[in-house]
């Protein structure tokens, strides 16, 4: 039964406007990027997470490769963590959002990680608290909920009541 939920941000990416940011692959991780996500790795090292879910987008599978070397998780990569795609509704995004939580919710996973995006980590949160989180002190670059490589961690009672707390922003 799923018991904690870290929703990972990707690290810094490379400023390049020649490259689509919403759009597959979209930009690598910057220096600064590798860099959050070794923090991210020495903080996530003693979480005791199980399985890692990431976008497949450039910037999430490099965030992601960095936590694997680390910690040796076993990784899955999906779509439906991906970025908002333009064209996209936020509703579309929330509906793959419910899609991934009825799969955790019937895995065998306790700690699971997703390294994902800003839209995809509002709408885990909007979804998990039914539209009831307060994410008005929480707004960072982009409009996004969590800075780069900013950790959420939502833990759940058994009987799937939620907690959430921004517990990790990088240095």
């Amino acid at each position: 039964m799923l018991s904690d939920l870290f929703l990972i941000r990707h690290g810094q990416p490379m400023h390049n406007p020649s490259i689509p940011y919403q759009l597959p692959p979209g930009p690598d991780l910057s220096e600064r990027g590798r860099a959050e996500a070794r923090q991210v790795a020495a903080f996530l090292a003693d979480k005791g997470v199980e399985q890692l879910l990431v976008s497949p987008f450039a910037r999430t599978t490099q965030t992601a490769e960095v936590l694997v070397d680390a910690l040796g998780l076993p990784v899955s990569f999906t779509t439906l963590v991906q970025e908002h795609a333009p064209g996209e509704t936020f509703e579309q995004v929330r509906a793959r959002v419910r899609e991934v939580l009825a799969s955790l919710f019937d895995s065998p996973y306790q700690r699971v990680a997703i390294v994902t995006h800003g839209s995809p980590i509002r709408a885990f949160l909007l979804e998990l608290s039914h539209d009831q989180i307060d994410l008005r002190s929480h707004v960072y670059p982009g409009g996004n909920p969590a800075p780069t490589c900013g950790v959420w961690h939502v833990s759940f009672s058994p009987q799937r009541a939620c907690r959430f707390e921004l517990v990790f922003k990088p240095s």
